[in-house]
C-alpha cells in the first residue's frame, strides 16, 4: 500500500525535489475534509431546522423555511447545490454530493476530477468514496484545481481559499498541519489508546455539556462512549460507535 502511495503521490506531482510543501498541505487538507479519512461521504441528514438555517442561512433564513428538509438528505441536497458548480439535471444536487476525502462536489468536479483520476465518476459517482479510489480521487482534485504551484508559494491560506473559496474550518486544517509536519519529520503523535488522550477527551467533552461521560478517569467505558456518540451527532461529525480516534480528537481541539 505504501508503495502505491509513493507511485501515486509521485504521479501528482508530490515528490519533487524541493517542493516540501506540496505533500503536507495537501494531506492537511485531506485531513481535515476527511475527518482523518473517516468520512467519504458528506453527512446531510440534519435533524433540526435550526441548524440547517445556521449551516446554510442564505437558503433557509427561517425555520419554517428549512423544516421541509429536515432529516431529508436528497431534497436537501437537490435544494442547496442545484443550478451551480456544473449541476443543471433534476436530482444533480444529490446524485453529485460530498464524496471521498475531499469531499468532492457538483456535477462539474466529478467531471473534471473524473478525467484527471482516469475514473467515470460521472456515471458512476459512487467510485469517488470507495476505498481504492479514494486517494487517487483527491489528488485528481488537487491537480485539477492547481494547487501545486500554489503550495510551493508557501501561502497555506491561499491554498485553503482555492479549495472552498473561503477559510472554512481554517483553524482545524492549521491543526491538521502541524500534526502531519511532524509525522513527515519522523516525530511521534498521540496515542490514540493511551490513558492521558483518552482523559483529554473525557476533560473536553465535559466542558462542552457531555457530562455523561462521567469522571476523567482515562478509562474509556459505556459512558465514554455515551458522550462521545452524542458529540459525534450534535455535531454531525460521524462514526457514532467508534472510539477516540482522529475525526473525534480534531473535533474537539485536541
Amino acid at each position: 500500500m505504501a508503495a502505491q502511495s509513493d507511485e501515486l503521490f509521485g504521479s501528482f506531482g508530490f515528490a519533487d525535489a524541493g517542493k516540501s510543501n506540496r505533500l503536507p498541505y495537501f494531506l492537511a487538507n485531506v485531513g481535515h475534509e476527511s475527518g482523518g479519512c473517516t468520512i467519504t461521504h458528506e453527512n446531510l441528514n440534519y435533524s433540526t431546522a435550526a441548524r440547517l438555517c445556521a449551516v446554510w442561512p442564505s437558503r433557509f433564513p427561517t425555520e419554517a423555511s428549512a423544516q421541509p428538509y429536515v432529516n431529508n438528505p436528497q431534497a436537501l441536497a437537490n435544494n442547496v447545490y442545484a443550478g451551480r458548480m456544473g449541476n443543471t439535471q433534476p436530482g444533480d444536487g444529490y446524485l453529485y454530493r460530498g464524496r471521498g476525502y475531499i469531499q468532492l462536489t457538483g456535477r462539474d468536479a466529478y467531471t473534471a476530477v473524473g478525467q484527471a483520476a482516469g475514473l467515470d465518476l460521472v456515471n458512476n459517482p459512487d467510485l469517488a468514496a470507495a476505498p481504492e479510489n479514494a486517494l487517487r480521487v483527491a489528488c485528481g482534485f488537487w491537480a485539477w484545481k492547481g494547487l501545486n504551484p500554489v503550495c510551493d508559494t508557501g501561502d497555506f491560506n491561499a491554498v485553503v481559499e482555492k479549495i472552498n473559496g473561503g477559510l472554512n474550518g481554517l483553524d482545524d486544517r492549521n491543526a491538521w498541519l502541524a500534526k502531519v509536519q511532524k509525522v513527515l519529520a519522523g516525530e511521534s503523535v498521540r496515542d490514540l489508546n493511551a490513558k492521558s488522550t483518552i482523559q483529554a477527551v473525557q476533560q473536553a467533552l465535559n466542558s462542552r455539556g457531555y457530562t455523561e461521560v462521567g469522571t476523567a478517569d482515562g478509562i474509556w467505558g459505556n459512558n465514554s462512549q455515551k458522550g462521545a456518540d452524542r458529540f459525534r451527532k450534535d455535531n454531525n461529525l460521524g462514526g457514532v460507535g467508534n472510539k477516540v480516534d482522529t475525526a473525534l480528537l480534531s473535533a474537539l481541539g485536541l
